[in-house]
């Protein structure tokens, strides 16, 4: 199974309990038709794929996209679901991801050039022709701004904007455990496309201090 599928059902395994707790009925059932809807977005939108690397993305973007058009048809609130959904997603990979990158930051005799390596490596290898991404680089800091986003545009088409946050809050898994006290490495993002930005500003700056 690809990455893609399993986090997919992955998220949905993790949506079921929480639309239970919602008092819906008839949770395993309104499951399943987020699953088919999910599919045919996937192909609704086929057309914003640029190449094989955005295709994963595209199935995360369309299983959220299904699930917030499914339970907006109920009474929870616009606001709740959009952070009922923020928060579900999030919780993916979470654990895996902070072990990850305290252990690159721990372990490195320099954490500024391992997180920032990293970081860039991802970005070229993992997302495709569908991101644009500008490097600025200096032995001191490391500026990478995504100034084309899939997510964006998946969810601007979509007429579901509102929804590009829940891909920026997801970033907070490697994001939280950078701490410049202990690593010599501090880490800012102002903004994101997702939050009404016009770009997403990665900026990565070596500090003074590091906890030995």
């Amino acid at each position: 199974m690809s990455w893609d599928h399993r986090f997919q059902k992955e998220y949905f395994r993790r949506l079921h309990p929480r639309i239970s707790k919602l008092g819906l009925t008839g949770a395993p059932e309104l499951l399943r038709e987020i699953s088919a809807e999910a599919d045919r977005i996937v192909q609704q939108y086929s057309h914003l794929v640029a190449d094989e690397a955005t295709m994963p993305h595209l199935r995360l973007t369309s299983s959220v996209l299904a699930s917030y058009q499914a339970l907006a048809q109920t009474p929870l609130p616009q606001a709740r679901l959009v952070d009922l959904i923020e928060d579900v997603f999030g919780s993916i990979g979470r654990a895996s991801l902070r072990l990850y990158t305290q252990a690159l930051m721990m372990f490195s005799k320099d954490p500024f050039s391992a997180i920032t390596r990293a970081g860039k490596k991802r970005a070229q290898e993992q997302y495709g022709a569908a991101w644009r991404f500008a490097f600025e680089e200096t032995d001191a800091s490391f500026t990478m701004t995504t100034t084309k986003c899939f997510y964006q545009d998946f969810f601007v088409a979509a007429g579901a904007p509102q929804l590009t946050r829940v891909f920026c809050s997801w970033d907070q898994n490697w994001i939280e455990p950078v701490k410049a006290t202990k690593h010599g490495v501090a880490f800012e993002r102002l903004t994101t496309m997702g939050l009404g930005g016009t770009e997403c500003p990665f900026v990565f700056t070596r500090t003074k201090s590091r906890a030995r």
